[in-house]
């Protein structure tokens, strides 16, 4: 006779679960529920963080001071700019310094990783397209290590189109002891430093458009007054 497994036993539909199981099933959805409560406070604290992250952001850069105004150095107290560069050109053949006197020279000391030097060149470029058909011209020197092989593709990259001369061994600025880059010369028709920039600026900006102006508008012979 084959004996009956079910025999002896209660059926299973209408039995009560022991105190301890019921006790551990509560306690497992309370857990659940703590946890799904956490994840939710979580995620409330992760977009508040987000909230104010951009808040701040957004309050600096609405509240920094406004950009210290250049001004022109009088003409009687100019200095000639002591080096004539004479550097390989990005584009085209190299071109020294003194063959530009009669223009007003914006000179640029940058490089490719230099983000604030990359941050000013879109105003840089403005500025070359509103005067390119005026005596005026900018020469920017890079002094990448690596040369052509990367000032050429960031130039295209940002359709730089001024003069931009290569300095991989930062021979010129080693020279002038630039303080560090971005650091700009603002030079008269002759050649003489009328104005000096440490640091990234919106060179397009009406002040500055008025400074091209003012020097554009000085006399081609020295002024000593």
């Amino acid at each position: 006779m084959t004996p009956n497994p079910s025999r002896g036993r209660r059926p299973l539909e209408g039995r009560s679960l022991p105190v301890n199981t019921w006790r551990w099933h509560a306690k497992r959805n309370i857990d659940f529920e703590d946890l799904m409560a956490g994840q939710h406070l979580r995620g409330k604290l992760v977009i508040l963080c987000l909230i104010l992250v951009v808040y701040g952001v957004l309050r600096w850069a609405t509240s920094r001071p406004p950009e210290p105004a250049l001004t022109l150095t009088p003409p009687a107290q100019r200095q000639p700019f002591a080096i004539d560069l004479t550097l390989p050109a990005l584009r085209g053949p190299a071109q020294p310094l003194s063959k530009l006197h009669g223009q007003v020279v914006l000179l640029n000391f940058w490089a490719t990783w230099c983000y604030p030097c990359r941050a000013e060149m879109p105003s840089m470029q403005a500025l070359y397209e509103a005067y390119q058909h005026a005596d005026f011209t900018i020469l920017a020197i890079a002094s990448d290590p690596q040369g052509q092989s990367v000032v050429g593709p960031f130039a295209e990259k940002h359709q730089l189109t001024f003069p931009i001369l290569l300095d991989a061994h930062n021979t010129v600025g080693a020279q002038l002891q630039l303080p560090g880059i971005p650091t700009s010369y603002l030079l008269d028709k002759h050649s003489r430093i009328a104005g000096m920039e440490v640091g990234a600026r919106d060179w397009n900006s009406q002040s500055v458009r008025q400074m091209i102006k003012t020097l554009l508008d000085e006399p081609a012979t020295p002024d000593a007054s």
